[in-house]
């Protein structure tokens, strides 16, 4: 692109230049930004902050015209934002219209998406900031590289926002997403518009669990809510969904004391009193002195019961006993002491089923919480593996969308386990951009003739979306309104998606 450098030395006095007025540093950070939009020749461009509880301050834009972009802040990647903010260098991403990952929560149906993104993170902010460009048009390889002009400008802007929040402190203007709170009191104005959330799948998170999946939404809302009191939570689901994950997270979100895990399937049946209540010294031959079961040493926090329905019966049986009383004795001790802990508990079991006692059931399931296999929430497929990639790797591999489709319509009989493994595989391979035949090959499969992997892009992803839909329609009990909610799209949509990919209409005759 060409610098526009005529312009530069009359940008910098037009800037700097008093101004009275508050919106003068605004004017000044909007000229600042069209002129790095100019050079890097993007069709949009936004100069945003992260703020709490995963929204964004959009501080000022530019569109194609030099506009304001209407709703700035829900058009954004959150991925590209995330990802450009956790290095000192801009960073470009290519091919961001063929990326699930690249999707931003205002994304309609037929747009076209961004081909390229440019993040350029700012420093010496509280909170991450960045200038996010993009554009619909060429691949982001004519894209100058940072000058002394361009580190001038953003020196210039990130001296604008030190000043804007000093003036928003002192002059407390009432403003809608601001970053800082303050106790003056507002002046007389328009009342604040509600902050808009701007990163759908984020917001299915507690703790250090995350996940991208409509399924676990409720859920999760609900597990914040009673993650500070003491009722117990049974969760349900095959191997690798992340029940322990999800047990740590509610122990973290109650927010005190010790996190002690019980492997029930492994504990010896002739210990289990002296595992869960201690001993008093001299109980038995080498008893030496008084010694803490696991109960104690969970006091004032959580037990988790891992694999409760491979517990012995006797070991049911004593838990039942002290979640009944909330008190236990020491093996060999008279004193009765408190139970001061919280029970969770994870099974493997489907719900109402498996080798737990029903009334140890009925106490531990003061809510109850079944985690979907890996398969019915495959957006947190691509998940784990971003994740594992991004803290394994300084560069991690990027994924051709033919890649990401096949991951979407993997099965992941081992789940968690085995989107893991197959990260490290990736990692391994020394790749630095998965195409789908590599991804075919690196999930064990055969790429030795034609029909081992559709030919392109398009029958990949038409592969992955029949199977999406499909499950949503299994998962949803036929019922064509409830898949519709699930998959995010209208019943119109979902008639023409069954009958592009052959799925008959009568095999779901659901409401």
């Amino acid at each position: 692109m060409t610098d526009p450098d005529t312009h530069f030395l009359e940008l910098i006095e037009k800037v700097l230049a008093p101004r009275p007025g508050k919106s003068s540093s605004r004017i000044g950070m909007e000229s600042l930004l069209r002129w790095i939009q100019q050079l890097h020749g993007a069709r949009r461009g936004l100069l945003i902050s992260a703020a709490e509880a995963g929204e964004y301050k959009v501080w000022c834009s530019s569109g194609a015209e030099g506009r304001k972009v209407p709703d700035a802040a829900s058009t954004i990647a959150h991925h590209a934002f995330e990802h450009g903010c956790d290095g000192e260098t801009p960073m470009l991403f290519k091919d961001a219209h063929l990326d699930r990952r690249m999707r931003s929560p205002s994304e309609k149906e037929g747009v076209e998406r961004a081909h390229w993104i440019l993040v350029i993170p700012l420093g010496q902010q509280p909170h991450r900031t960045a200038i996010y460009l993009d554009s619909r048009y060429g691949d982001g390889s004519e894209i100058v590289e940072s000058g002394a002009k361009q580190q001038m400008v953003l020196a210039l802007i990130e001296l604008m926002l030190v000043r804007d929040r000093w003036n928003s402190r002192v002059d407390s203007p009432a403003s809608s997403n601001r970053l800082e709170k303050t106790t003056i009191e507002q002046p007389v104005g328009e009342p604040e518009q509600p902050k808009r959330p701007i990163e759908p799948r984020m917001v299915n998170q507690i703790g250090n669990f995350i996940s991208h999946s409509p399924q676990l939404s409720k859920t999760i809302e609900e597990l914040k809510k009673i993650a500070p009191t003491q009722i117990s939570v049974l969760i349900e689901g095959e191997s690798g969904t992340g029940k322990e994950l999800l047990a740590r997270a509610i122990h973290q979100t109650s927010g005190g004391g010790k996190f002690v895990v019980l492997h029930c399937g492994t504990i010896n049946e002739s210990l289990i009193e002296i595992e869960l209540f201690g001993n008093e010294k001299g109980a038995f031959t080498d008893a030496d002195q008084q010694r803490p079961g696991l109960i104690a040493r969970a006091s004032g926090g959580t037990l988790l019961l891992d694999a409760i329905d491979e517990a012995s019966p006797a070991l049911q049986s004593a838990l039942l006993r002290v979640i009944e009383s909330g008190t236990y004795r020491r093996v060999a001790g008279t004193e009765e002491l408190v139970a001061d802990l919280r029970f969770l508990a994870c099974s493997s079991s489907e719900r109402g089923d498996g080798g737990i006692r029903q009334e140890l059931h009925h106490r531990l399931a003061g809510f109850e919480v079944h985690l979907p296999p890996l398969r019915d929430r495959p957006l947190d497929s691509l998940m784990i593996i971003d994740q594992y990639l991004t803290e394994e790797m300084v560069t991690p591999p990027q994924f051709g969308a033919d890649a990401q489709a096949l991951l979407l319509a993997h099965h992941w009989p081992g789940n968690g386990w085995d989107a893991i493994h197959l990260a490290r595989r990736i990692g391994a391979s020394g790749l630095s951009y998965i195409e789908g035949a590599n991804m075919q090959e690196l999930l064990g499969g055969s790429i030795r003739s034609s029909e081992a992997i559709p030919s392109g892009v398009k029958d990949v992803l038409g592969r992955a979306e029949r199977e999406v839909i499909l499950r949503a329609l299994d998962g949803a009990g036929g019922n064509k309104s409830a898949a519709c909610q699930a998959l995010g799209i209208s019943r119109r949509t979902l008639y023409r998606r069954m009958k592009k990919h052959g799925i008959p209409l009568k095999d779901h005759d659901g409401s």
